[in-house]
């Protein structure tokens, strides 16, 4: 028999590696391919080929969080047991959902699937002190309180469903450690399997899937093996010194290593919540200037109600509450009303008898 040639297959011979003397029809005996997983993988791999030209056709990364992480990546936030990496994971997730600035950085918004895998209990306190401290509700952020095992196939094709129904922009697991009970952290093979996991959740809905994670015991390295370093986009490290948390940029495969940003942790309702710390950070952001000076231009020899400052500045309350508690964390506001009934002025000025109708 005959068989059929193209660019890629060339005729075969027969056992004596000449051509069959007695040809048949190929398509007689041929069998359906279109069903074949081989020649379906096929027929996707040429369509994916591109020349120079076409190279052009493929998108630039697209930023979740200016400088820091990127949509349909790979990424690790990782520091000690209570450095307060997931103080920095919650409120990325915040401003993702809520389309908030972090920390002068622009965020793409869009739905956030937060994974608590580790500390469901102590949630609620840190999210109700974030919206407290922003002057909004965490809309958009979505919380599975469950430890849900990226290395079993039933767990991890329900997870990946489940993320293909939802479409989110991040995907927070928090921890890596208690999502991969029972795996050797230092075999390549085994942390191959969680980038793989953690892959399929990325393919299945565009996100930044976000692995929070620890450092090695006694050290300041990632815990595990270097198949992370080598999956990730973006690797990001939290260290905490007393109450402040600074966060430092290991690894950027599509940007530059962003400046190590400093963060402030401010007891907030019972929790605490990270403020931008820094005079020239707060000069630099609009949000925080307009309420600098609609403070010192309407109420500079008095003080102000946060409703008062709000209305005046024009500022939304998801921005002005935030940059209110970084002024006020910095000195360059002060609180001389109470914790309950807070009055808001410029360093120096007396205070004010706190009237019992004042709101705050």
């Amino acid at each position: 028999m005959t068989y059929p040639t193209g660019p890629y297959l060339a005729a075969p011979a027969n056992g004596y590696g000449h051509p069959d003397p007695d040809p048949e029809p190929w398509h007689e005996h041929a069998q359906d391919e279109s069903q074949n997983p081989t020649q379906q993988r096929l027929a996707a791999l040429r369509a994916a080929l591109v020349d120079t030209r076409g190279l052009d056709s493929i998108p630039d990364p697209v930023a979740l969080i200016d400088g820091l992480l990127f949509q349909d990546s790979l990424a690790w936030l990782y520091g000690k047991p209570g450095s307060g990496k997931s103080f920095v994971a919650l409120d990325w997730a915040g401003c993702v959902a809520g389309g908030l600035p972090w920390n002068l950085r622009e965020c793409s918004r869009g739905t956030v699937l937060y994974l608590v895998a580790e500390g469901a209990s102590g949630i609620r306190r840190r999210v109700r002190a974030w919206e407290q401290m922003t002057g909004q509700t965490m809309e958009g952020v979505v919380f599975l309180p469950i430890a849900v095992q990226l290395l079993n196939g039933i767990d991890l094709a329900a997870l990946v469903a489940l993320a293909t129904e939802m479409g989110p922009t991040l995907v927070v697991i928090d921890t890596q450690a208690r999502v991969t009970v029972g795996a050797e952290e230092n075999s390549s093979g085994e942390m191959g399997k969680v980038v793989a996991a953690a892959d399929r959740i990325r393919e299945a809905s565009g996100a930044c899937v976000l692995m929070v994670h620890h450092t090695v015991k006694n050290g300041s390295d990632m815990r595990g093996s270097s198949a992370f370093e080598g999956a990730a986009t973006s690797i990001i490290r939290v260290t905490k010194d007393g109450d402040w948390i600074d966060v430092t940029c290991d690894k950027q495969k599509d940007a530059e290593h962003f400046a190590p940003i400093r963060l402030r942790m401010s007891p907030t309702d019972q929790s605490v919540t990270l403020v931008a710390t820094g005079t020239d950070a707060l000069d630099a952001t609009p949000s925080g200037t307009r309420v600098y000076e609609a403070l010192r231009d309407n109420f500079g020899t008095t003080s102000a109600t946060g409703p008062q400052l709000q209305e005046v500045s024009g500022i939304p309350k998801s921005s002005f509450y935030r940059a209110l508690n970084a002024l006020v964390t910095t000195g360059r506001v002060r609180n001389i009303g109470t914790q309950s009934r807070p009055r808001y002025a410029l360093p120096g000025n007396v205070a004010p008898v706190v009237s019992p109708t004042d709101s705050h």
